[in-house]
C-alpha cells in the first residue's frame, strides 16, 4: 500500500504542478504578492491531496477504521429527543438572527416599518430577487429576468408551491429557509452521529450556524435547502440505501452546480463497501454493486433536468454557461487563479474610496478560501475518506470560479471544514476559544453583510 500512496499522491501532486505551470506561463503584469499566494494556495490543496489519497487508501484496503457503524443512542426514544434538541437549537438560532439583523438594520438605516418590511428589504438583495422572481414568472426570455436562467430551479419551485400556504413569494422563501435550515441541522447530527460522538457531532452543528456567513442561512437563497438535501444524500450513503441517496443526490444537483459532486463520497463510500463484499465473498456482492451504481448514477439527472430548462425556455440546452460567461463573466478556472487576482484586486482597491469592498469583498474571499483549506487539512486524519473527497472536489468548483465573489457563502455549506474543526476542539477551553472567536468573526460579517457598502455577496 505504501507503493500504491507514494505512485498516485505523486501522480496528483505532478498533475496539479503542471496545472499550475501552464496556468503561470500565461499570466502577464501578475503582482509579486498574488504570485506568493497563489503558490501558497496550491501548497496548502497539495498537502490536502495526500491526505486524500492517503486516506482513500487506508479506507478501501483496512488500515483506517470506517466500517464500523456507531449506535445513534442508546434508546430511540432519547435518539429522537436529542434530534428534536439540535431542531430547536437552530430554530431559535435564526429567530435570533432575524432579530440581531433587525436590531442592526435599524441602527445604522433607521426605523423603517414593520419587522417584516424591514426584512424584506435587507435581504431581497443579490441573488434573492432572482429565484423570487423565479418562483413567481419562471423563466423568461427578455428584459433583465432573462439572466435568470443562471440560477437553478428547485428552491424557487419549492418556494411557489409554499405560495399556496402563505400567498408571499418572500414570506415563502424565508419559510423554506427556516425549515431547510431546522432540517439540515438535525439531518446533518444525524449523518455525523454515525461515525462521531454526541459531543463532537453536537458540536459540529453549532459551528455550522455560527460561522461567518452562516447568516445567510436565513436568506431567500439556496444555503439551507442545499445543505438539507446534500447531508441527507450522505446519510442514505452511510445507511448503505443508494437508491435513495441518490434520489436526494440529483435533487441537490437540480438545486445547485456542486451538487452533482456528491458523486464523490458516494463513490468512495461505494468502493470501500464492495472492496469488503467482494473480499468476504458476500452473496450479495454483485446486487450490491448494481445498486450502488444506479446510485450513483441517478445523481447527475438533476444536472440533466436544468439542462432540459435551459432548452426548453431558450432552444439552447447550455444557454446558462453562455449568459454566466457575458453577464457575470464566470467560468470555470483554477483556484490558484482565482486566490492571485483576488489578492491583485485586494491590493488596488485598499485605497480611501474602496477600503470597504477590499475588505468586504476581496478579504474575505481570500480569508474563506485559506481558512477553510487549513482547517481541514488540520483535521484531515479524523475525516472519512468520503468526506475528505467530497471537500477536496466542491473547494476545488466553488473557489476555481472566475471573477469569484460568494466564497464565505460557499463555503459555509462545506459541513467537513466544521467537522474538523469540531475534531480539534477536545477540551472546553478550545471549544469556548473557537466558539468565542467564530461568534466575533461572524458578528463583524453580519454587520458587514447588514450596512450594505461592503459587497457582502
Amino acid at each position: 500500500m505504501k507503493k500504491a500512496f507514494y505512485i498516485c499522491s505523486s501522480a496528483c501532486l505532478a498533475a496539479l504542478a503542471v496545472c499550475y505551470g501552464v496556468w503561470v506561463s500565461e499570466q502577464k503584469d501578475i503582482g509579486i504578492l498574488s504570485v506568493v499566494t497563489s503558490i501558497l494556495v496550491t501548497l496548502l490543496f497539495g498537502v490536502l491531496l495526500i491526505w486524500l489519497v492517503k486516506a482513500i487508501i487506508d479506507a478501501w484496503f483496512g488500515k483506517r477504521d470506517e466500517d464500523t457503524v456507531r449506535p445513534l443512542l442508546r434508546t430511540d426514544g432519547a435518539r429522537r429527543y436529542e434530534v428534536l434538541k439540535v431542531g430547536a437549537y437552530i430554530l431559535v438560532s435564526r429567530f435570533v438572527v432575524f432579530l440581531l439583523v433587525y436590531l442592526m438594520y435599524t441602527a445604522m438605516h433607521g426605523y423603517k416599518g414593520g419587522i417584516l418590511d424591514t426584512l424584506e428589504e435587507i435581504w431581497k438583495r443579490f441573488d434573492s430577487p432572482s429565484y423570487l422572481g423565479i418562483a413567481e414568472r419562471w423563466y423568461v426570455t427578455s428584459g433583465d429576468p432573462q439572466y435568470h436562467i443562471v440560477f437553478f430551479p428547485l428552491f424557487p419551485i419549492v418556494i411557489r408551491l409554499f405560495n399556496y400556504i402563505t400567498g408571499n413569494t418572500f414570506a415563502s422563501a424565508m419559510l423554506v429557509s427556516l425549515l431547510s435550515s431546522v432540517g439540515a441541522g438535525m439531518m446533518l447530527y444525524k449523518l455525523l452521529l454515525i461515525d462521531y460522538s454526541e459531543k463532537i457531532s453536537k458540536f459540529t452543528v453549532l459551528l455550522v450556524f455560527i460561522f461567518p456567513a452562516a447568516f445567510f442561512f436565513s436568506a431567500p437563497m439556496t444555503e439551507s435547502l442545499f445543505l438539507l438535501i446534500s447531508v441527507t444524500c450522505l446519510y442514505f450513503t452511510r445507511k448503505k440505501l443508494y437508491l435513495f441517496a441518490g434520489v436526494f443526490g440529483a435533487l441537490a444537483a437540480f438545486t445547485r452546480s456542486q451538487g452533482v459532486l456528491l458523486m464523490v463520497p458516494m463513490g468512495i463510500e461505494a468502493v470501500r463497501e464492495l472492496i469488503i463484499m467482494f473480499k468476504t465473498k458476500d452473496k450479495n456482492a454483485w446486487r450490491g454493486l448494481a445498486s450502488r451504481l444506479t446510485g450513483i448514477i441517478i445523481v447527475p439527472v438533476g444536472l440533466l433536468m436544468y439542462i432540459w430548462v435551459n432548452y426548453s425556455v431558450w432552444g439552447d440546452a447550455f444557454k446558462f454557461l453562455e449568459i454566466q460567461r457575458e453577464h457575470w463573466s464566470q467560468g470555470l478556472s483554477f483556484f490558484f487563479n482565482t486566490v492571485s487576482y483576488q489578492t491583485d484586486l485586494f491590493i488596488r482597491n485598499l485605497d480611501k474610496v474602496n477600503v470597504e469592498t477590499a475588505w468586504g469583498l476581496w478579504f474575505s474571499n481570500l480569508a474563506a478560501t485559506f481558512g477553510t483549506l487549513i482547517i481541514v487539512i488540520c483535521g484531515a486524519k479524523k475525516l472519512r475518506a468520503s468526506y475528505l473527497g467530497y471537500f477536496a472536489a466542491y473547494f476545488v468548483m466553488s473557489i476555481g470560479a472566475t471573477w469569484l465573489l460568494s466564497a464565505p457563502r460557499y463555503m459555509t455549506v462545506a459541513f467537513p471544514v466544521m467537522l474538523a474543526l469540531a475534531t480539534m476542539c477536545k477540551k472546553w477551553s478550545k471549544k469556548i476559544i473557537t466558539i468565542v472567536v467564530i461568534a466575533a468573526m461572524s458578528l463583524l460579517y453580519t454587520a458587514a453583510f447588514v450596512a450594505g457598502n461592503y459587497q457582502i455577496w
